[in-house]
């Protein structure tokens, strides 16, 4: 079985939509508790909520996480982390990737955050988004892990204890053999962490033959993704989550998101915006939201935003990110005890939140409502979630995903603090 570690849930959910795609039959467990868990799966993906804290809570959790998963019949792990490779320079990717490393007994682990599907490329070590270098798009700030340099060597260079290396594009191209005889060449030289280009899904497959077996890889979803094709024997089809009214929670502040949240509201959809002031609690923000939510028709979709463009988040009062996170939680599981099985939550902090709030621990990959946003099926609370990306999905995503119920536009609310 291949156990994967991610960095937070939305990535979680990307990476097990990657193996499902593979025909894999994919679990996501949201908890390192998994000894009551009696499922079946070729693939255990294990979501933490580490991206962000401190390196070494992020070096506990991981190697509990490992664990669990080894517990579970995991033979080797694969450590995802964003495709934009959201970091400090304090980690959490490269001292993450150090510990599993040496609890694993290994010394050279292969690393790119390559995912063509999702339009990241790397290329002399350099991560693009699409056609542009990674310090020259809207990551760069980033209100958590401002990305404002785009070699990933030198990036991890700054996080890592251990040597970095590029594994440059010629010898992927040159083949399977090629990267092996590189690898042993680099590892025999010292060499810890090597970066890998590649630009397109047949790179992927080369590396993906090299490390296979490998007891440690690091990357995107792309990376495990190959793997995945390349241990598939199976052709397993996920499930489609039943209609019904949903909700969609968004805290992510990117772009797309952003896109997303003025599409549902150009259609004159429900709206209501998280809007806290000083002194006020998650608690009383919740509350109020909570109770817009009642005053809608019981069909309605709705969208609970505390989104806002990054120079508007960067303006605000320390603690707010983690105060709307809390709020956004309390919110989700106020409308779970209403009764909605069906919640669609933008943004990777903000999706740990919500499945923390609603106790979630393990759930069955679903069908994709967009590349790497899959459905995802909480069969112990009877509950069917979409964790999405910040960048993930396309501009009308949440107007597809909420059904054909129109909106009239009277439900436009604000949280604003009075």
């Amino acid at each position: 079985m291949i156990g994967v570690i991610a960095d937070d849930a939305t990535g979680a959910t990307d990476v097990a939509a990657a193996l499902s795609r593979a025909g894999l039959r994919t679990a996501l467990a949201l908890t390192t508790d998994l000894a009551r868990w009696e499922g079946h799966a070729d693939a255990l993906v294990l979501g933490l909520k580490t991206r962000s804290v401190p390196a070494a809570d992020a070096v506990r959790q991981s190697l509990e996480a490992w664990e669990a998963l080894a517990a579970q019949g995991a033979e080797r792990v694969y450590l995802k982390y964003c495709s934009t490779f959201d970091s400090t320079p304090d980690g959490n990717i490269g001292p993450v990737t150090e510990a599993l490393a040496g609890r694993l007994g290994t010394r050279t682990v292969v690393t790119t955050p390559s995912a063509p599907l999702h339009g990241r490329t790397v290329y002399q070590g350099h991560l693009f988004v699409g056609d542009r270098l990674l310090h020259e798009t809207h990551m760069a700030d980033h209100p958590r892990t401002p990305m404002r340099d785009s070699s990933v060597p030198r990036l991890l260079r700054a996080q890592a204890r251990w040597p970095v290396e590029l594994l440059p594009l010629a010898v992927v191209h040159a083949g399977t053999g090629a990267v092996r005889d590189r690898l042993e060449a680099l590892g025999a030289h010292g060499a810890v962490h090597v970066v890998a280009d590649a630009l397109d899904e047949a790179d992927l497959d080369v590396l993906a033959s090299a490390v296979r077996t490998a007891p440690v890889v690091a990357g995107s979803a792309g990376l495990v993704g190959a793997i995945g094709r390349a241990s598939s024997a199976g052709s397993h089809a996920p499930s489609r989550p039943p209609a019904g009214r949903t909700a969609v929670l968004a805290g992510s502040c990117s772009h797309r998101t952003l896109e997303q949240i003025a599409a549902f509201r150009d259609v004159g959809r429900p709206l209501y915006q998280l809007t806290g002031g000083p002194g006020q609690s998650a608690n009383e923000l919740a509350d109020a939201a909570l109770r817009w939510w009642d005053g809608l028709a019981d069909d309605a979709p709705a969208l609970i935003a505390s989104s806002q463009p990054p120079e508007h988040r960067a303006s605000a009062p320390e603690g707010m990110a983690d105060l709307y996170e809390e709020a956004t939680g309390l919110i989700a599981a106020g409308l779970a005890e209403r009764g909605l099985r069906r919640l669609v939550i933008a943004g990777g902090e903000t999706s740990g939140a919500v499945v923390s709030a609603l106790r979630t621990r393990v759930a069955e990959i679903g069908e994709e409502a967009a590349p790497g946003v899959p459905w995802i099926h909480d069969r112990e609370h009877g509950l069917h979630l979409l964790l999405k990306s910040g960048n993930f999905g396309g501009p009308t995503l949440f107007v597809d995903v909420t059904g054909d119920v129109p909106g009239d536009g009277s439900g436009a609310g604000t949280g604003a603090a009075t």
